[in-house]
């Protein structure tokens, strides 16, 4: 079974700074994840992620979805496999740490980099 990346968007994304007097002294960093498998493209399915990070200068959460195509039609065994759970975020969350790197460097701050993710451990929470 052939599987491709095809495309990703941000959803949603709200970029908020932080008054002088709300400065933090830590930062940290939330992330969930799902997928979604359109009734109407039984060749496709999507990984959403949401992220959550929060800076010592700035708030940063968004929701972004990355498009998977197959060869062939999604099985039940499909779903349930350790590609879409797994292996498509793997495949995705570059993508994501390097549009925030590049988002907060473009807003004027030193880029940020988000931490590597083991979507094994997560994919068991």
């Amino acid at each position: 079974m052939k599987i491709q990346l095809q495309n990703w968007k941000v959803q949603r994304l709200n970029f908020e700074l932080l008054r002088d007097n709300q400065n933090r002294e830590e930062s940290s960093f939330g992330i969930k994840k799902g997928q979604v498998f359109p009734e109407e493209d039984k060749k496709s399915f999507v990984v959403i992620f949401e992220i959550d990070l929060k800076d010592k200068d700035f708030d940063l959460n968004f929701e972004s979805a990355f498009v998977f195509s197959l060869d062939d039609e999604i099985t039940e065994e499909f779903k349930f496999s350790d590609f879409p759970k797994i292996n498509a975020p793997a495949i995705a969350f570059p993508y994501l740490r390097a549009y925030i790197s590049n988002l907060t460097l473009q807003s004027g701050f030193e880029p940020r980099i988000l931490p590597s993710i083991n979507f094994v451990a997560l994919s068991k929470e």
